[in-house]
């Protein structure tokens, strides 16, 4: 079974987590990460696949490796 990944949105200023995929493959993730980018940009948050059940919607960012 593939490992799955959750894409998060980011808020730069209070860095609060926010779901936008559950339970996605690899590919899939990254898909979502980029027309993210294109379509809302980066100027209030940034965007990010991590593996699945890290973070909880409202948790605090701590970055994917902590």
């Amino acid at each position: 079974m593939p490992e799955l990944y959750d894409v998060v949105a980011v808020n730069l200023e209070t860095k609060a987590v926010r779901f936008m995929a559950e339970k996605q493959d690899q590919r899939n993730a990254e898909a979502v990460v980029y027309l993210a980018v294109m379509r809302r940009g980066v100027d209030t948050e940034f965007y990010a696949e991590v593996p699945a059940g890290m973070y909880q919607d409202g948790d605090t960012w701590h970055g994917k490796g902590e």
